[in-house]
């Protein structure tokens, strides 16, 4: 399914085993480490409702439905990466920034926030 993931790489960090697999999700991040030749490591992937709860995540957050990942690219700085993104995709998307991190989600309507 992906160049550069691997298949349980998204998977709930709970470990209930939810691991809903999005085959675009994948796409765009082999396209985010090809671009910046760097590795992208996924800090949150997939999330039961249980798990999401426990992170603070949004009642009806895109992690729970296996369309999110929050990430870091290796030697990239976050605001970097959230560019990047939001040129690629100006009108849809989800794309949030935080200090140490990006979230993406492959929602079909815009949404940015940063943190």
């Amino acid at each position: 399914m992906s160049k550069h993931f691997g298949v349980h790489e998204t998977a709930c960090n709970c470990g209930c085993g939810f691991d809903e697999q999005n085959s675009e999700l994948y796409a765009i991040l082999d396209a985010l480490r090809e671009y910046f030749d760097a590795p992208v490591t996924i800090t949150s992937g997939n999330r039961c409702e249980a798990h999401n709860r426990a992170e603070g995540g949004a009642r009806y957050s895109q992690h729970i439905f296996g369309r999110a990942v929050d990430m870091k690219v290796k030697g990239v700085p976050p605001l970097e990466v959230y560019a990047y993104l939001d040129e690629l995709f100006p009108t849809s998307k989800g794309l949030g920034l935080y200090h140490n991190r990006v979230h993406f989600d492959v929602r079909k309507r815009l949404a940015r926030w940063t943190a």
